[in-house]
């Protein structure tokens, strides 16, 4: 473990939850957070549910899942969007890592649709994350898709960060009724926004945008938090748990450490 923190603090210091601890899943998540568990997890970036959300997510292999005689493609149902196949074939599900650009799926979604580009850029979504046990009561708004803004017509500064996990997106509320605009407009504003929303799974579910990767012992992989999705196949749990340990380091520290660098940050 001590290489995960060595990795970290090169850049910044790495955020440490409340024990101190990191066995399994990641230093500074929540055990409440959908990432500890065996389950698939869809596409998504970490930690949506805080004002600034990790700018880098470490992660080293200790143990990957162990492939056992009875592993099927069950674990894909709820991956459905995000699922990677292999010339068509289905992947037999042992918890391979599965990664993709947002900032690409971003600018993919802009040339297919630029409304719904627009209505993911400028409409604030809520986020999430209730733990009892740590004391934290967690949450966070922003758009999934945050620019440097509209520079007219259908034309955008470039992509800042994504924010995007469902499993922690809140009910979406209507934007306060406007002087002038009718009562009941809800309906059209959800409408509008699940066809954006459905645009946007359609990129993320596409094979060709995915990266998978079966960690082995030692795999160290660093995550741009704010720009990449992550998610994971689902795996069986055993006698020998799989076991990633990890860390975050903050986007502050990590624009800071650009800046040294000589390097431009939005």
């Amino acid at each position: 473990g001590g290489g995960v923190w060595s990795t970290s603090s090169s850049s910044s210091f790495y955020k440490n939850d409340a024990d101190g601890e990191g066995n399994e899943g990641t230093v500074g998540a929540s055990t409440n957070d959908s990432a500890y568990g065996s389950a698939s997890l869809p596409l998504h970036t970490d930690m949506a549910y805080v004002s600034n959300p990790p700018g880098v997510q470490v992660f080293l292999m200790v143990q990957p899942a162990e492939a056992t005689a009875s592993s099927s493609t069950s674990g894909e149902s709820s991956l459905s969007n995000t699922t990677p196949k292999d010339d068509n074939k289905s992947i037999t599900p042992t918890g391979q890592s599965v990664y993709l650009d947002g900032f690409s799926a971003a600018q993919q979604l802009l040339l297919e649709n630029p409304e719904a580009f627009r209505l993911l850029a400028t409409t604030p979504r809520r986020y999430r994350c209730i733990d009892d046990e740590k004391g934290w009561h967690l949450e966070a708004t922003g758009p999934i898709i945050e620019t440097t803004g509209p520079r007219g017509g259908n034309k955008w500064g470039p992509v800042k960060s994504i924010r995007h996990n469902d499993l922690h997106r809140l009910p979406d509320l209507p934007p306060y009724p406007i002087l002038g605009s009718p009562v009941n407009d809800s309906d059209s504003f959800y409408g509008k926004l699940r066809r954006a929303h459905d645009a946007w799974d359609d990129i993320l579910g596409r094979d060709s945008m995915k990266l998978v990767i079966e960690l082995q012992p030692g795999d160290c992989v660093l995550v741009a938090n704010q720009r990449c999705f992550h998610g994971r196949y689902a795996f069986e749990a055993s006698k020998f748990p799989r076991v990633v340990m990890g860390c975050y380091v903050g986007m502050d520290e990590l624009s800071s450490k650009w800046r040294k660098g000589g390097l431009r940050v939005l």
